[in-house]
Protein backbone atom coordinates (compact mmCIF):
# COMPACT_ATOMS: atom_id res chain seq x y z
CA UNK A 1 0.00 0.00 0.00
CA UNK A 2 2.76 2.09 -0.10
CA UNK A 3 3.66 2.43 -3.81
CA UNK A 4 5.02 5.75 -4.87
CA UNK A 5 2.95 5.60 -8.15
CA UNK A 6 1.40 3.46 -11.31
CA UNK A 7 3.65 2.46 -13.95
CA UNK A 8 1.54 1.92 -17.10
CA UNK A 9 2.60 -0.06 -20.07
CA UNK A 10 0.31 -0.66 -22.78
CA UNK A 11 0.71 -3.51 -25.18
CA UNK A 12 -1.28 -3.77 -28.31
CA UNK A 13 0.68 -6.62 -30.10
CA UNK A 14 4.48 -7.67 -29.51
CA UNK A 15 6.47 -6.16 -26.55
CA UNK A 16 8.85 -4.81 -29.19
CA UNK A 17 11.76 -7.00 -28.02
CA UNK A 18 12.64 -10.21 -25.45
CA UNK A 19 9.55 -10.44 -23.22
CA UNK A 20 11.71 -12.14 -20.75
CA UNK A 21 14.00 -9.18 -20.42
CA UNK A 22 10.99 -6.83 -20.39
CA UNK A 23 9.65 -8.90 -17.78
CA UNK A 24 12.78 -8.61 -15.64
CA UNK A 25 12.66 -4.69 -16.07
CA UNK A 26 9.19 -4.61 -15.11
CA UNK A 27 10.32 -6.70 -11.88
CA UNK A 28 12.81 -3.95 -11.14
CA UNK A 29 9.84 -1.46 -11.30
CA UNK A 30 7.78 -3.63 -8.80
CA UNK A 31 11.46 -3.36 -5.89
CA UNK A 32 10.80 0.32 -6.79
CA UNK A 33 7.68 0.88 -4.92
CA UNK A 34 5.86 0.98 -8.20
CA UNK A 35 2.55 -0.60 -9.05
CA UNK A 36 2.86 -2.19 -12.05
CA UNK A 37 0.09 -2.46 -14.75
CA UNK A 38 0.24 -4.42 -18.23
CA UNK A 39 -2.40 -3.78 -20.42
CA UNK A 40 -2.87 -5.96 -22.95
CA UNK A 41 -4.87 -6.09 -26.38
CA UNK A 42 -2.75 -8.14 -27.87
CA UNK A 43 -4.61 -11.50 -29.71
CA UNK A 44 -5.45 -14.12 -28.04
CA UNK A 45 -2.51 -16.29 -28.63
CA UNK A 46 -0.23 -13.52 -27.97
CA UNK A 47 -2.36 -12.37 -25.00
CA UNK A 48 -1.57 -15.94 -23.45
CA UNK A 49 2.11 -15.93 -24.50
CA UNK A 50 1.91 -12.86 -22.56
CA UNK A 51 0.38 -13.57 -19.41
CA UNK A 52 2.77 -17.26 -18.47
CA UNK A 53 5.03 -14.74 -18.15
CA UNK A 54 3.82 -10.95 -17.50
CA UNK A 55 1.13 -12.03 -14.48
CA UNK A 56 4.55 -12.33 -12.08
CA UNK A 57 5.97 -9.14 -12.42
CA UNK A 58 2.35 -6.90 -12.51
CA UNK A 59 -1.17 -6.66 -12.88
CA UNK A 60 -1.78 -8.23 -16.51
CA UNK A 61 -5.02 -7.43 -17.51
CA UNK A 62 -6.72 -7.78 -21.06
CA UNK A 63 -7.97 -4.13 -22.76
CA UNK A 64 -11.43 -3.61 -22.70
CA UNK A 65 -14.00 -1.97 -25.02
CA UNK A 66 -14.33 1.49 -22.41
CA UNK A 67 -9.92 1.38 -22.33
CA UNK A 68 -10.60 2.53 -25.97
CA UNK A 69 -11.52 5.62 -27.61
CA UNK A 70 -13.55 6.25 -30.91
CA UNK A 71 -10.80 5.29 -33.63
CA UNK A 72 -10.02 2.42 -31.48
CA UNK A 73 -7.05 2.54 -30.24
CA UNK A 74 -6.22 2.32 -26.12
CA UNK A 75 -6.20 5.48 -24.33
CA UNK A 76 -3.88 5.32 -21.59
CA UNK A 77 -5.81 8.01 -19.40
CA UNK A 78 -9.39 5.95 -19.43
CA UNK A 79 -6.59 3.07 -18.49
CA UNK A 80 -5.25 5.27 -15.75
CA UNK A 81 -8.55 6.31 -14.23
CA UNK A 82 -9.91 2.49 -14.52
CA UNK A 83 -7.08 0.50 -13.06
CA UNK A 84 -4.39 2.69 -11.52
CA UNK A 85 -4.47 2.43 -7.64
CA UNK A 86 -2.27 5.59 -6.93
CA UNK A 87 -2.51 9.01 -8.01
CA UNK A 88 0.90 9.19 -9.53
CA UNK A 89 0.74 7.62 -13.17
CA UNK A 90 3.51 7.02 -15.44
CA UNK A 91 2.84 5.74 -18.69
CA UNK A 92 5.49 3.95 -20.81
CA UNK A 93 5.76 2.37 -24.16
CA UNK A 94 7.20 -1.28 -23.62
CA UNK A 95 10.31 0.16 -25.11
CA UNK A 96 11.21 2.64 -22.33
CA UNK A 97 13.55 1.86 -20.04
CA UNK A 98 13.16 3.84 -16.22
CA UNK A 99 15.98 3.91 -13.64
CA UNK A 100 14.82 4.95 -10.03
CA UNK A 101 16.34 8.37 -10.60
CA UNK A 102 14.09 8.98 -13.26
CA UNK A 103 11.14 7.57 -11.33
CA UNK A 104 12.33 9.82 -8.20
CA UNK A 105 12.51 13.22 -10.37
CA UNK A 106 9.02 12.82 -12.27
CA UNK A 107 7.21 12.07 -9.10
CA UNK A 108 8.62 15.14 -6.99
CA UNK A 109 7.12 17.18 -10.09
CA UNK A 110 4.31 15.80 -10.22
CA UNK A 111 3.62 17.74 -6.69
CA UNK A 112 3.57 20.85 -8.88
CA UNK A 113 2.54 19.67 -12.25
CA UNK A 114 -0.54 18.21 -14.14
CA UNK A 115 1.54 16.38 -16.50
CA UNK A 116 5.50 15.57 -17.33
CA UNK A 117 6.45 14.47 -20.12
CA UNK A 118 10.75 13.66 -19.26
CA UNK A 119 12.93 13.37 -22.58
CA UNK A 120 13.89 10.23 -24.03
CA UNK A 121 17.21 9.10 -25.48
CA UNK A 122 17.84 6.37 -27.73
CA UNK A 123 21.18 3.00 -26.49
CA UNK A 124 22.28 1.18 -28.26
CA UNK A 125 21.93 3.69 -31.12
CA UNK A 126 22.05 2.01 -34.93
CA UNK A 127 22.10 3.97 -38.03
CA UNK A 128 18.30 4.01 -38.21
CA UNK A 129 18.39 5.38 -34.36
CA UNK A 130 20.79 7.87 -35.08
CA UNK A 131 18.56 9.10 -37.44
CA UNK A 132 15.90 9.40 -34.53
CA UNK A 133 18.68 10.47 -32.06
CA UNK A 134 19.25 13.54 -34.97
CA UNK A 135 15.31 14.15 -35.00
CA UNK A 136 15.18 14.61 -31.62
CA UNK A 137 18.17 16.79 -31.31
CA UNK A 138 16.32 19.21 -33.89
CA UNK A 139 13.20 19.46 -31.64
CA UNK A 140 15.22 19.89 -29.18
CA UNK A 141 16.91 22.83 -30.08
CA UNK A 142 13.35 24.54 -31.66
CA UNK A 143 11.17 23.23 -29.41
CA UNK A 144 10.52 20.86 -27.12
CA UNK A 145 8.12 18.06 -28.48
CA UNK A 146 5.41 15.61 -27.39
CA UNK A 147 6.17 12.50 -28.45
CA UNK A 148 3.98 10.24 -26.75
CA UNK A 149 6.61 7.92 -25.92
CA UNK A 150 6.03 8.24 -21.94
CA UNK A 151 4.64 10.85 -20.24
CA UNK A 152 3.45 10.99 -16.39
CA UNK A 153 0.37 12.60 -14.88
CA UNK A 154 -1.53 12.78 -11.86
CA UNK A 155 -4.84 11.08 -12.04
CA UNK A 156 -6.94 13.73 -10.39
CA UNK A 157 -6.44 16.10 -13.30
CA UNK A 158 -7.83 13.52 -15.83
CA UNK A 159 -10.84 13.43 -13.61
CA UNK A 160 -11.25 17.23 -14.06
CA UNK A 161 -12.46 16.30 -18.36
CA UNK A 162 -10.04 18.87 -19.41
CA UNK A 163 -6.80 18.87 -21.51
CA UNK A 164 -4.19 18.44 -19.61
CA UNK A 165 -1.25 21.30 -19.11
CA UNK A 166 1.68 18.72 -19.87
CA UNK A 167 5.06 20.44 -18.88
CA UNK A 168 8.39 19.33 -20.70
CA UNK A 169 11.29 18.39 -18.48
CA UNK A 170 14.48 18.44 -20.59
CA UNK A 171 16.67 17.68 -17.90
CA UNK A 172 15.40 14.06 -17.09
CA UNK A 173 16.26 11.77 -19.10
CA UNK A 174 14.92 8.15 -19.98
CA UNK A 175 16.23 5.44 -21.96
CA UNK A 176 14.39 3.94 -24.82
CA UNK A 177 15.19 0.97 -26.63
CA UNK A 178 15.48 1.39 -30.54
CA UNK A 179 13.03 -0.58 -32.80
CA UNK A 180 13.79 -2.57 -35.35
CA UNK A 181 14.80 -1.51 -38.87
CA UNK A 182 11.81 -3.11 -40.49
CA UNK A 183 9.24 -1.47 -37.46
CA UNK A 184 11.24 1.79 -37.93
CA UNK A 185 10.69 1.89 -41.95
CA UNK A 186 7.01 1.21 -40.98
CA UNK A 187 6.39 4.02 -38.66
CA UNK A 188 8.14 6.50 -40.96
CA UNK A 189 4.82 7.52 -43.09
CA UNK A 190 2.62 7.55 -39.64
CA UNK A 191 5.36 10.29 -37.99
CA UNK A 192 5.05 12.07 -41.35
CA UNK A 193 1.63 12.32 -41.34
CA UNK A 194 1.54 12.90 -37.81
CA UNK A 195 2.92 16.24 -38.84
CA UNK A 196 -0.05 17.24 -40.92
CA UNK A 197 -1.44 19.55 -37.81
CA UNK A 198 1.39 21.58 -38.26
CA UNK A 199 1.25 23.37 -41.83
CA UNK A 200 4.21 24.79 -41.70
CA UNK A 201 6.32 22.61 -40.74
CA UNK A 202 4.72 20.06 -43.93
CA UNK A 203 4.80 22.78 -46.12
CA UNK A 204 8.90 22.95 -45.38
CA UNK A 205 9.55 19.48 -46.16
CA UNK A 206 7.04 19.57 -48.70
CA UNK A 207 9.39 21.96 -50.57
CA UNK A 208 12.29 20.75 -50.00
CA UNK A 209 12.55 18.32 -52.78
CA UNK A 210 10.96 20.17 -55.45
CA UNK A 211 12.98 23.60 -54.96
CA UNK A 212 16.31 21.60 -54.77
CA UNK A 213 15.23 19.98 -58.77
CA UNK A 214 13.84 23.69 -59.55
CA UNK A 215 17.44 24.81 -58.57
CA UNK A 216 19.54 22.24 -60.17
CA UNK A 217 17.17 22.72 -63.72
CA UNK A 218 17.94 26.66 -63.79
CA UNK A 219 21.67 27.16 -62.25
CA UNK A 220 23.03 23.12 -62.58
CA UNK A 221 24.46 20.79 -59.89
CA UNK A 222 26.37 23.42 -58.25
CA UNK A 223 23.54 25.70 -57.51
CA UNK A 224 21.68 22.80 -56.33
CA UNK A 225 24.58 21.06 -54.05
CA UNK A 226 25.06 24.68 -52.45
CA UNK A 227 21.13 24.65 -51.26
CA UNK A 228 21.47 20.87 -49.96
CA UNK A 229 25.06 22.25 -48.10
CA UNK A 230 23.24 24.79 -46.49
CA UNK A 231 20.32 22.31 -45.78
CA UNK A 232 22.68 19.99 -44.04
CA UNK A 233 24.65 22.60 -41.94
CA UNK A 234 21.56 23.98 -40.53
CA UNK A 235 20.54 20.36 -39.56
CA UNK A 236 23.82 19.77 -37.94
CA UNK A 237 23.89 23.69 -36.45
CA UNK A 238 20.62 22.87 -34.70
CA UNK A 239 21.32 19.25 -33.47
CA UNK A 240 24.48 20.66 -31.76
CA UNK A 241 22.50 22.99 -29.92
CA UNK A 242 19.80 20.33 -28.97
CA UNK A 243 22.85 18.45 -27.54
CA UNK A 244 23.39 21.22 -25.20
CA UNK A 245 22.46 20.30 -21.57
CA UNK A 246 21.60 16.12 -23.24
CA UNK A 247 25.54 15.18 -24.16
CA UNK A 248 25.61 12.48 -21.74
CA UNK A 249 23.04 10.90 -23.33
CA UNK A 250 23.63 11.98 -26.94
CA UNK A 251 27.16 11.43 -28.88
CA UNK A 252 28.40 13.56 -30.90
CA UNK A 253 27.62 11.63 -33.67
CA UNK A 254 24.03 11.69 -33.60
CA UNK A 255 24.28 15.42 -34.60
CA UNK A 256 26.22 13.86 -37.97
CA UNK A 257 23.00 12.28 -38.37
CA UNK A 258 20.33 15.12 -38.47
CA UNK A 259 20.55 15.94 -42.23
CA UNK A 260 19.61 12.37 -42.76
CA UNK A 261 16.67 12.67 -40.80
CA UNK A 262 15.90 16.06 -43.05
CA UNK A 263 15.84 13.61 -46.21
CA UNK A 264 13.83 10.97 -44.96
CA UNK A 265 11.34 13.70 -43.73
CA UNK A 266 11.36 15.16 -47.22
CA UNK A 267 10.22 11.94 -48.49
CA UNK A 268 8.48 10.20 -46.10
CA UNK A 269 6.15 13.31 -46.29
CA UNK A 270 5.60 12.35 -49.67
CA UNK A 271 4.85 8.95 -48.75
CA UNK A 272 2.31 10.05 -45.80
CA UNK A 273 0.76 12.67 -48.03
CA UNK A 274 -0.07 9.36 -50.91
CA UNK A 275 -1.54 7.22 -47.85
CA UNK A 276 -3.76 9.90 -47.18
CA UNK A 277 -5.12 10.44 -50.56
CA UNK A 278 -5.26 6.93 -51.13
CA UNK A 279 -8.00 6.55 -48.08
CA UNK A 280 -9.65 9.63 -48.94
CA UNK A 281 -10.23 8.27 -52.60
CA UNK A 282 -11.59 4.68 -50.60
CA UNK A 283 -13.89 6.56 -48.12
CA UNK A 284 -15.27 8.74 -51.43
CA UNK A 285 -15.58 5.50 -53.41
CA UNK A 286 -17.30 3.58 -50.38
CA UNK A 287 -19.73 6.47 -49.57
CA UNK A 288 -20.77 7.05 -53.24
CA UNK A 289 -24.69 6.49 -54.47
CA UNK A 290 -25.43 3.50 -56.57
CA UNK A 291 -27.06 5.88 -59.79
CA UNK A 292 -23.68 7.27 -59.88
CA UNK A 293 -21.50 4.18 -60.00
CA UNK A 294 -20.04 3.10 -63.24
CA UNK A 295 -22.14 1.22 -65.60
CA UNK A 296 -21.68 -1.29 -67.95
CA UNK A 297 -22.02 0.34 -71.71
CA UNK A 298 -25.08 -1.65 -73.72
CA UNK A 299 -24.34 -2.19 -77.00
CA UNK A 300 -27.23 -1.36 -80.15
CA UNK A 301 -26.57 -5.42 -80.78
CA UNK A 302 -28.67 -7.38 -78.90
Amino acid sequence: MDRRCTYLVVLDGDCGGDLREFAAYLSELGVAKCEVVILDGSSEHTFARHRRVLCWVGRHIAARPRHRNLAGAIDPLRVAVDLASCEKVIVAQPTMRYDSKAIDELCARLDTHESVEPQDYLQPLPWWGGIEAGRILVHRAIEPASHGATFAFRRRAVRGLRDLQRVHAPDVFVRRLPPTVDTWLQERPRQAGDDFDFPVKTAFFLSLIPLALLLATLGGPRLAGGYASAIACGAVALAVRGRVGAAPFFPLRACLYAPLWVLERSVSVYWALFRRLRGYEFILRREAPEDLAPTKHIGARS
